[in-house]
C-alpha cells in the first residue's frame, strides 16, 4: 500500500499543477478575449460548473492512477493535495498577472461588473439605492480579487484553502472506492 500512497502524492501533485495551469490559462484568455464576461453572474456560475467538471475528471484520473481503489482517508489526502496545489498555483499566477502584467485590470473589470450588475438588478425590479449599495459591496470584493493588498491576498488564499478542504471532503465521500474484501462468486468459479 505504501507504493500506492507514494503514487498518490505524485499523481495528486501532477494533477494539481495541470489544473492550476489550466485554470490560469482560462482566466488569462477570458481576460483578453471576453473581458465583459468577468463581471457576469452567469459567467461565474458557468465557471463554477466547468471547474467542478475539471475536478471530477482529475479526481477519477487520480483514483485510476493508484489502482482504482482508495479509502476515504486516501481520497481526502489525494484530492486535497491536488486542490491545494491547483489553488496556490492559480492564486499566485493571478496575483502576479493582475499586479504586474495588467495592473489596471480592476478598473476595466469593475466597469463591466457595474454595467452587468446594474442591468441584472434593474430587471429584478430593485430601486436605485439598493442597486448602488449592492454594486458598492461587489466592487469591494472585485478589488480584493483583482487588485488585492498583500493582506487581502493571504486572506483570499486562506479562504480558498478552507473551500478546497470542504470540497475535498465532499469529493472524498463521493469518490471513495474500497477494495472488495471478498471475491465475487464469478471470480471464485473461474479459479
Amino acid at each position: 500500500m505504501d507504493l500506492s500512497l507514494q503514487n498518490l502524492n505524485k499523481a495528486a501533485s501532477t494533477n494539481g499543477l495541470t489544473i492550476g495551469i489550466l485554470s490560469t490559462a482560462i482566466g488569462v484568455v477570458t481576460f483578453y478575449m471576453f473581458p465583459s464576461l468577468l463581471g457576469s453572474i452567469s459567467f461565474g456560475i458557468g465557471t463554477l460548473v466547468i471547474s467542478l467538471v475539471i475536478y471530477v475528471f482529475f479526481t477519477l484520473d487520480l483514483r485510476k492512477k493508484i489502482g482504482g481503489f482508495w479509502s476515504f482517508r486516501e481520497a481526502l489526502k489525494g484530492i486535497f493535495l491536488m486542490a491545494f496545489i491547483a489553488g496556490i498555483l492559480y492564486s499566485v499566477a493571478n496575483y502576479a498577472f493582475y499586479k504586474f502584467v495588467e495592473p489596471n485590470a480592476y478598473d476595466k473589470i469593475s466597469g463591466y461588473m457595474e454595467a452587468g450588475m446594474t442591468n441584472t438588478l434593474e430587471n429584478m425590479g430593485m430601486d436605485q439605492d439598493q442597486i448602488d449599495e449592492a454594486i458598492s459591496k461587489q466592487s469591494e470584493g472585485i478589488k480584493a480579487q483583482y487588485d488585492p493588498t498583500p493582506m487581502q491576498f493571504f486572506k483570499n488564499i486562506g479562504i480558498a484553502v478552507l473551500v478546497q478542504f470542504m470540497m475535498s471532503l465532499i469529493f472524498a465521500a463521493i469518490f471513495k472506492k474500497e477494495e472488495p474484501v471478498f471475491a465475487s462468486i464469478d471470480e471464485q468459479e473461474q479459479e
